[in-house]
């Protein structure tokens, strides 16, 4: 499925990615901004699932308390990228009117190279997730012809894992009484899960300008690393 729209409250204001304010171009030029939604992940698979191990619920006595009463849940998540848009710092083509600011302040984009294409542009690295060659900054008065959304940012696979073992105390605590041990696991496998890189390929001063060389770096992460908790919990 895709989530199309013509502008987003988040991005026409601000630019949450890169930390600075921006805008899109004026409201007229509707089908100019026309692109996937800021929001849209074009797969987005959650699976979750809790097992009682059942090996050992014959069995009885102390092999009974050490095997039964087992569990294994996980939670897991595979979701594509979010739509990404290439900017140029300055408003060359004067046509954004960012409201807080006044008319020609804003942000424009940058224009696709000769040669390549929106998946050719793209590296994938995270100290270089666009290739620099790929873009080109467009002459003064005109319009980038990179569309808005339309590059995917990195995307995101999480799998947490716990393993839990309930043990009967009737004994002590009455017929309601358990004790649980749990061991989690986030992120189990320990992947790297990138966050959008920087998005603006030209400050816009000059038409003969080189990318800036923080363009296309990703410098955080979305998830943290492994982590594991171990929990005790008693109920009665």
């Amino acid at each position: 499925s895709r989530n199309i729209d013509t502008t987003q409250a988040s991005t026409f204001f601000s630019d949450a990615t890169n930390g600075t304010t921006t805008a899109f171009p004026e409201f007229p030029l509707l089908n100019y901004n026309k692109g996937l939604a800021d929001y849209h992940a074009k797969h987005n698979w959650v699976v979750n699932f809790t097992w009682d191990i059942p090996f050992a619920r014959k069995l009885d006595g102390t092999a009974k308390t050490l095997l039964d009463g087992w569990q294994l849940a996980s939670i897991s998540n595979w979701r594509s990228g979010n739509p990404l848009t290439v900017f140029v710092q300055a408003n060359r083509s004067r046509s954004l009117w960012q409201p807080s600011l006044g008319p020609g302040i804003g942000r424009d984009r940058a224009s696709i190279a000769p040669g390549f294409t929106y998946e050719t542009a793209v590296i994938g690295r995270p100290d270089q997730y666009f290739n620099p060659a790929a873009f080109v900054i467009p002459p003064a008065g005109t319009l980038g012809n990179t569309g808005r959304g339309a590059f995917i940012g990195p995307n995101h696979r999480s799998f947490d894992l716990a393993l839990v073992k309930n043990t009967k105390i009737t004994r002590l605590l009455g017929e309601s009484g358990n004790l649980q041990l749990r061991v989690e696991a986030f992120n189990l496998f320990n992947r790297a899960n990138f966050a959008p890189p920087s998005l603006t390929a030209f400050a816009g001063q000059a038409d003969n300008e080189a990318p800036l060389t923080t363009f296309g770096r990703i410098r955080s992460t979305v998830t943290s690393s492994r982590q594991i908790q171990l929990g005790l919990r008693v109920t009665f």
